[in-house]
């Protein structure tokens, strides 16, 4: 009998104040008169069990460790937990959660940078006129540039092409 079938009813017969009896002889059990059979122990962890996330089959005695460490389907929680994140879900979407957060991480710089130059004290602005030319292919295209102008210590060009795709604007 295991362990937990075996504490089940030691504790159903206190319950109804009984000696408890063994199912199948019907003799006296006590938790005194019990002994561990380890043949029989380490046959039943070699008996395949169930994982509960992915329902794949795996030994008694490896289940844990699957289920804890290794199992793709286990529930897990985002890394950011401690400081308010509720995300919670399959260890193998967690990834796709960092990646989000890598990308949120991009996006805030971006805006931290632009955000630091539109507070500089002074600010002006450039008034440009875009100029049309067309390449020498041998489809020519048409494209409108500025003259160069320098705006923050550095030189620009701007350079703009129409297009009437209405799929690809």
């Amino acid at each position: 009998m295991c362990a937990g079938c075996f504490i089940h009813l030691l504790a159903d017969a206190r319950l109804k104040e009984e000696q408890a009896t063994c199912p199948n002889c019907r003799c006296e059990i006590s938790k005194s008169l019990c002994c561990r059979n380890l043949a029989v122990e380490k046959a039943v962890s070699e008996l395949p069990s169930e994982c509960g996330f992915c329902m794949q089959q795996f030994p008694r005695s490896l289940l844990e460790r699957h289920q804890k460490e290794e199992c793709q389907d286990r529930v897990t929680q985002c890394k950011y937990k401690r400081i308010g994140c509720p995300w919670q879900g399959p260890y193998h979407e967690r990834t796709m959660l960092d990646e989000m957060d890598q990308t949120r991480k991009k996006e805030m710089q971006l805006y931290n940078s632009i955000f630091s130059l539109l507070s500089f004290e002074k600010i002006g602005y450039t008034e440009v006129q875009f100029r049309p030319y067309r390449t020498d292919d041998f489809i020519t295209r048409l494209y409108y540039e500025t003259p160069r102008l320098t705006v923050l210590n550095q030189t620009w060009v701007l350079k703009a092409r129409v297009n009437d795709s209405e799929r690809n604007p």
